[in-house]
């Protein structure tokens, strides 16, 4: 959404990128939605209703993959502590500080993935240079 508005429409980039959280907050409230009033009975807490396509693989017509409330309840004081301190440290540190961190931080999740993939031979299976492990 971000980079249509900016290179294809001219919209102003704060403007684009609050459209962006937006759009994203949207999205992601609809697919919490989907999957915490759609998973199968033996997945936990729910209305357990059918909202996909009923078929041989999915008979109930079920979301497979329950919301992970734990995750979601053990996320929330960081997120609440993060929110609180995260612009005194911003003012701080400065931003392009923090910039750097973050590049930091994704170039290291980058190779450490890369690296994974390549450990258990994904990329020689998906070049067709060695046999499936299946």
């Amino acid at each position: 959404t971000f980079f249509l508005l900016t290179y294809f429409h001219d919209v102003d980039v704060i403007a684009a990128g609050l459209s962006s959280i937006t759009m994203t907050g949207w999205l992601s409230f609809f697919a919490f939605l989907l999957h915490a009033l759609c998973t199968p009975e033996d997945e936990g807490i729910g209305p357990h209703f059918s909202c996909a396509v009923r078929d041989k693989s999915n008979p109930f017509g079920h979301v497979f993959g329950k919301v992970p409330y734990e995750l979601w309840l053990s996320v929330i004081p960081g997120i609440l502590i993060g929110s609180l301190v995260g612009p005194a440290v911003n003012a701080a540190v400065g931003p392009r500080n923090i910039m750097i961190v973050f590049v930091i931080f994704l170039l290291f999740d980058a190779g450490y993935n890369l690296y994974n993939l390549t450990d258990n031979g994904y990329f020689a299976e998906l070049l067709g240079l060695a046999e499936s492990k299946i």
